[in-house]
């Protein structure tokens, strides 16, 4: 019998195994540094989870206009940690700790300290979890921890935790799903089974599609290798798993199907480069990045003999499986929903690897020396090859020798344990196991991360210094909010490419950056008014190109910019200073909600150019449907009174030659008259260098493009930049043939904007919180619509003077209500898309898998 204490003592084994394995992070964290990822994992882990746990502890699960223009947080950072199991765990852990006042502070630096804490715990209980699912597999306790910490003490574990922490969390769900499965096989039970889907679907979208396709291939393998005698027949299996996986589906649906929602709401261009079949370059015996092999693995799965036990044959096979399926770039693609090849699947294999050495050093005693002898030759032989075909291979390197000497003594232990077949060798080589990869994962972290990955540079500094978190601008934002009576505005600002600065500072900015936004904001920007961000990227909206009509109409009232720039928007003056950084505020700044009496198609738009849909918005409401005004907004074009000169260039026929280290073309119009206002120059401008990006210059305003190469390409080459009026227009560009063509260019007085300016406002009360908007507008004009700068998106209901009404997909982006004449009550409230049904099908689902498990008597 069992100690009853056993699995409290696992859990610490586990909890001890976890420390060791973060003993590099451990230290780093002693000197204030982090677990966190420089790129990403600064610039959206950290925010995501700082804006999610004020929502969360405030009362607001849904919708947050302090993440870009606004968006509805619930379904668009699903992918993040909004359905996450482990940060809402740790929310709930957090604010508790908070509450009693043993936390103080919940900021990004509390979040960027705790990452390692959270990192252990969740590892501990991989271990504990992927032990628990091999002993369920008759593995003894101590090869099935071995396995285990294969699985989890991995470099793609400490990959994804440093880069993209909630890609981790898939690590917990995968061997609950298998055991899940394993129960229908052996036990008929389904129980565990549709725990595991429902918490897969819970917890992120995209990580239960991998896992499922992942359980796919381990239940397409298990149909064919039975492992206890009596198992469920196959079709029985197969029909048990459809109905738990269904029920499992709905009792997910009421997170599940608002982040699939939003997936498809988002927009990012199509991975359209070729992806191949195969691509043998990654060495995953010695450098990979993604799976380095333990040699006892691969030297185990050369052992015939090996093959007889059937759960042996089981992992090995699927290991193999998942050997080939890392070489396949194709299959990359596949498990990221047949976008760009992304290796995040491999977990997997980890975890088939675990299960083999666990199974296979039970059973080594049975090996011959013989067989011994001719896999030892084909492992060492491998080992040669691959060392000595990789020419970014360095034999001295630490981690190369801890991978010979893993091999020379998995070779020695091996031996050793068919010729003497005792547990103390056994036991002797499962400890050295346990070393190697509590070291070799160090070193890893240290190598890959902390140096290639630059992660060393994370820490307090950096979180607090003018690279991430200037305190210089802090003091700018600070008077900022002194001076206004509400948050009702916005602020342009950025730390250099890091779009989620608002989050980090506390303000409501013009920038965002996830892997799931708003498709009518990503069109907005891309395509209906072709706003230049300053730096081509998808997943990303930033800046609003300095152009004035767009900061009035979106609230943004400031724009801090370093002294040194020059390139002020059109009608922001000079508001105060601090050393480095100058705020300018806008003169012209539009309500939030303003009434339209002249309707626009966008339909009817489509031909005009940018300034005049700009002008449309201004002057009414542009919406996609019918009823359009038969006169449009003008704006007159002016290209044909500049001249075009070439500077170190050559263009003919649309193709632009420079021949200069910057060069371009300069357009030319002497004595204008036009002296108040902006420019608008319009083009389509690509580059003819498949893997070159390149910097874009338009008098004092810069912008960079791509390469045509580049996964992060947004494949919009229609750009229309903005400039203050003068007699030349500069484009630059550096050396390089280019296709530049449809050049036009505008006239902007802003008189069509300082005419908006002086209409009086009919709103008062406007009072915005969270998903709950509340205003009343005084209709003096009679105007059929009423416009607001809430961005739009499914899941926005309104009320007009207590009557629900249709919300409008407005200005592009934006919602409309009708309005009625006089003063109108209007409150917009926002759930998550499907909310209502969703919720409905979780509960009847709950419900009915209840009644399911536990409701009917069991037959015998």
């Amino acid at each position: 019998m069992r100690n009853r204490f056993f699995h409290l003592y696992l859990l610490l084994g586990s909890f001890f195994l976890a420390i060791l394995a973060h003993a590099v992070f451990l230290y780093q964290w002693t000197r204030s540094h982090f677990m966190v990822g420089i790129d990403d994992g600064s610039s959206q882990m950290l925010p995501f989870k700082k804006l999610l746990y004020d929502q969360y502890t405030s009362g607001e699960f849904f919708y947050s206009f302090d993440f870009g223009l606004g968006a509805g947080t619930f379904s668009e950072l699903s992918y993040y940690f909004s359905t996450s199991i482990v940060f809402l765990v740790s929310v709930l852990f957090i604010f508790l700790l908070e509450t009693i006042g043993i936390v103080q502070t919940t900021d990004i630096l509390f979040w960027a300290n705790a990452a390692v804490f959270i990192s252990i715990i969740r590892l501990t209980f991989i271990l504990f979890i992927t032990t628990r699912l091999f002993m369920y597999m008759k593995i003894s306790w101590l090869p099935a921890l071995l396995g285990a910490s294969v699985y989890g003490i991995s470099g793609m574990y400490f990959r994804h935790t440093v880069y993209w922490e909630f890609f981790a969390d898939a690590f917990l769900w995968l061997p609950l799903l298998i055991l899940g499965i394993e129960k229908i096989f052996r036990e008929q039970k389904p129980g565990w089974f549709l725990l595991a889907v429902s918490i897969s679907m819970i917890d992120n979208f995209y990580f239960s599609y991998i896992n499922f396709l992942l359980a796919a291939i381990y239940i397409a393998v298990r149909l064919f290798i039975p492992l206890t005698s009596g198992e469920t027949k196959r079709l029985k299996a197969l029909w048990t798993f459809l109905w738990a996986g269904l029920l499992g589906f709905g009792i997910s649906a009421v997170s599940f199907i608002p982040a699939v929602y939003a997936f498809l709401n988002n927009h990012r261009p199509a991975f359209e480069q070729e992806i191949d079949w195969m691509d043998f370059t990654d060495n995953i015996l010695f450098t990979s990045r993604y799976i380095v092999l333990p040699a006892i693995f691969v030297l185990l799965l050369f052992m015939g003999r090996l093959y007889r036990n059937r759960t042996f044959r089981l992992f090995a096979i699927l290991g193999a499986i998942g050997v080939v399926l890392h070489f396949s770039p194709l299959a990359a693609s596949i498990f990221n929903g047949f976008s760009a090849p992304q290796f995040r699947w491999e977990y997997f294999l980890s975890l088939m690897a675990g299960g083999a050495i666990a199974v296979g050093l039970r059973e080594l005693p049975n090996v011959t020396v013989k067989q011994f002898l001719l896999a030892s030759l084909i492992t060492v032989f491998l080992f040669i090859y691959t060392g000595s075909t990789d020419e970014t291979l360095k034999w001295q390197s630490s981690a190369s020798i801890l991978v010979l000497i893993s091999l020379f003594m998995s070779l020695l232990f091996s031996f050793s344990i068919i010729k003497w077949k005792t547990f103390q060798i056994r036991n002797a080589f499962i400890a050295f196991l346990l070393i190697f990869l509590i070291g070799f994962t160090n070193l890893y972290q240290v190598e890959k991360l902390l140096e290639t990955g630059k992660i060393g540079q994370v820490n307090e500094g950096l979180l607090t210094g003018s690279e991430y978190d200037d305190p210089e601008i802090r003091e700018l934002l600070a008077q900022i909010d002194k001076s206004e009576a509400s948050r009702n505005y916005r602020i342009e600002w950025m730390e250099g490419v890091r779009n989620n600065t608002p989050i980090v500072q506390d303000f409501r900015g013009l920038s965002a950056y996830s892997s799931i936004l708003n498709k009518n904001l990503l069109y907005f920007y891309l395509y209906d008014l072709e706003i230049d961000m300053g730096r081509e990227s998808v997943s990303r909206y930033a800046t609003l190109g300095k152009r004035t009509n767009l900061h009035s109409m979106l609230q943004g009232k400031y724009i801090i910019l370093p002294k040194d720039d020059n390139n002020i928007p059109y009608g922001f003056t000079d508001a105060f200073s601090s050393g480095k950084y100058t705020v300018y505020e806008n003169s012209f700044v539009l309500p939030f909600a303003r009434t339209a009496s002249v309707v626009y198609q966008e339909q009817q738009l489509e031909e005009s150019p940018v300034l005049a849909r700009e002008h449309a918005m201004l002057t009414g409401v542009v919406l996609d449907g019918s009823g359009g005004q038969s006169e449009l907004p003008k704006a007159e074009e002016k290209t044909d009174e500049f001249e075009i000169a070439e500077a170190d260039a050559h263009y003919e026929n649309g193709i632009l030659e420079i021949t200069g280290d910057e060069g371009g073309l300069d357009f030319i119009r002497p004595n204008s008259d036009f002296q108040d206002g902006d420019l608008y120059i319009s083009f389509h401008l690509e580059n003819f260098a498949a893997s070159t990006g390149f910097s874009l210059k338009l008098n004092d305003y810069s912008t960079t493009r791509k390469a045509n190469d580049s996964i992060y390409r947004t494949f919009v080459d229609d750009l229309t930049l903005r400039t203050e009026a003068s007699e030349k227009i500069s484009l630059r560009l550096p050396k390089g043939r280019y296709a530049l063509t449809n050049i036009e260019i505008y006239e902007e007085p802003y008189e069509v904007l300082k005419t908006q300016t002086t209409k009086e406002s009919g709103l008062s009360q406007l009072n915005i919180d969270g998903s709950s908007v509340e205003m009343v507008y005084d209709n003096k004009e009679k105007a059929p619509y009423l416009t607001a700068a809430i961005p739009y998106e499914r899941g926005w209901s309104a009320e007009v003077n207590g009557k629900e009404v249709p919300v409008r997909k407005a200005n592009y982006a934006f919602v409309a209500v009708p309005l009625e004449e006089g003063k109108n009550s209007v409150s917009f409230s926002y759930r998550p898309p499907f909310f209502k049904v969703s919720l409905a099908l979780s509960v009847l689902s709950l419900a009915v898998s209840l009644f399911l498990l536990f409701g009917r008597k069991r037959r015998p």
